[in-house]
């Protein structure tokens, strides 16, 4: 294995042309299972588990091969899959091993994601049909938004934990393969069903979607097939209740975020077509806003809104001071303290800055952001068409990053960076 800041695939004006489909391959299997493979996943009970399929397989791959290149930009991520190891010795019970080890795996799959995209040829796998594969899975997360309006009092054991006996039931595995398709939360003062599945909560479903919308535009809207765009618009539209119904203001946050820097950097270049879109967007927002119930989620949203800000502040001054005991190697998981509310979360899960730093130190968190910030960077440099949407899925991920716990989305990063590179032939 070497490390090279040279792309090792074709550019993508030699790419081959083919059918779209979503079909896998034995060669992009573990990568379909997570993203338009995920009903099937789902309906099987594994939806959290296919997301540790890139760091088993792919990283099998990585290792079987001497040829493998990776990217200097890879190296933080690599070093950091080291170091935060050393977390493992701040672990005293036999479950805070195994959720240690889901995390490190992945995280793991970030990078081996990123890696086995770089070195394998277009010929064998088209990174438009990676593009397709995300954007399937924005439109499964919006079928599950509307399910969980629909249903929302769904709660089922599903086949996998049928299959485990026993074990199905522990908290761990019950999280991460019941049937749930909302999560009903009362802050508002009246019982509001969230979308969450296939995560086990809505932040979960909330990332997620904000992360795949760049590859939903490019997959259906930014096309020259028009039956495919016109298709498109009409998934788009559907997509706007289940995200406002949502009432996630991190994810309205990092769209927002995304679409305006999207808008500034095309107007920048003398292309004002972007910031057209924009501002009709927020128009049909506003009128959204003013015309359907979803306005008075928005209000009570944000009139309700100072509480849960108390609350954040309050995990994330406890982060820090965790993070200040132990600041090279973290605490090895989130903790609970034994005074906290009952309405409390456990320390360390309001975001993945504050897990990286409570959980793992602040050197982990440093290696980590350096190596995002790195990709996002990197990414920003690219100027074929399709390494935009690469980009602004990175940067959107980029400002999740302080109220997102992005596990397991963290492996949808690699994803992106890996189609990035794939984009830069420097």
């Amino acid at each position: 294995m070497t490390v090279t800041g040279e792309a090792v695939v074709a550019a993508p004006e030699v790419r081959p042309r083919g059918l779209r489909n979503l079909k896998p391959t034995k060669a992009t299997w573990p990568l379909w299972a997570m993203t338009a493979g995920m009903p099937f996943a789902y309906l099987l009970g594994i939806q959290g588990f296919v997301w540790c399929l890139p760091a088993v397989v792919l990283g099998a791959r990585i290792l079987s091969d001497r040829n493998v290149r990776f990217p200097k930009s890879s190296i933080p991520l690599l070093v950091f899959l080291g170091w935060i190891l050393l977390s493992m010795t701040m672990i005293s019970s036999g479950s805070g091993y195994l959720l240690f080890a889901y995390r490190w795996l992945l995280f793991a799959g970030a990078l081996t994601s990123l890696v086995w995209l770089v070195n394998v040829s277009e010929e064998r796998v088209r990174s438009m049909q990676i593009y397709d594969w995300l954007a399937a899975l924005w439109i499964c997360l919006v079928v599950f938004g509307y399910l969980g309006v629909l249903f929302p009092d769904f709660v089922q054991k599903s086949p996998f934990q049928i299959l485990l006996g026993p074990i199905g039931n522990v908290g761990f595995v019950d999280e991460l393969a019941r049937w749930r398709f909302a999560e009903t939360q009362g802050f508002l003062g009246y019982p509001l069903p969230r979308p969450a599945a296939p995560f086990n909560a809505t932040n979960g479903w909330g990332a997620a979607v904000g992360i795949l919308t760049p590859f939903f535009l490019r997959s259906w809207i930014v096309q020259p097939d028009r039956r495919r765009r016109r298709t498109g618009y009409l998934l788009g539209l559907a997509g706007v209740y289940p995200i406002i119904g949502s009432v996630n203001r991190g994810l309205w946050i990092s769209l927002i975020v995304g679409m305006v820097y999207f808008a500034a950097r095309k107007a920048l270049r003398g292309q004002f077509a972007a910031f057209g879109v924009l501002c009709a967007a927020m128009v049909a927002v506003v009128l959204l806003l003013l015309a359907t119930p979803a306005g008075q989620l928005v209000g009570d949203k944000l009139d309700k809104s100072e509480k849960s800000n108390d609350s954040r502040s309050t995990l994330y001054g406890e982060a820090f001071a965790g993070a200040v005991d132990s600041p090279f190697i973290g605490n090895g998981a989130p903790v609970r303290p034994p005074d906290a509310r009952p309405d409390m979360p456990p320390i360390g899960t309001h975001g993945m800055l504050w897990y990286l730093m409570f959980v793992h130190g602040f050197v982990g968190m440093a290696l980590f952001l350096i190596w995002l910030g790195g990709e996002v960077f990197r990414s920003g440099r690219v100027r074929t068409a399709d390494g935009w949407w690469t980009h602004l899925a990175l940067v959107i991920g980029l400002v999740q990053v302080p109220f997102y716990g992005l596990l397991p989305q963290v492996v949808l990063f690699g994803i992106a960076a890996g189609l990035s590179h794939r984009e830069d032939p420097a």
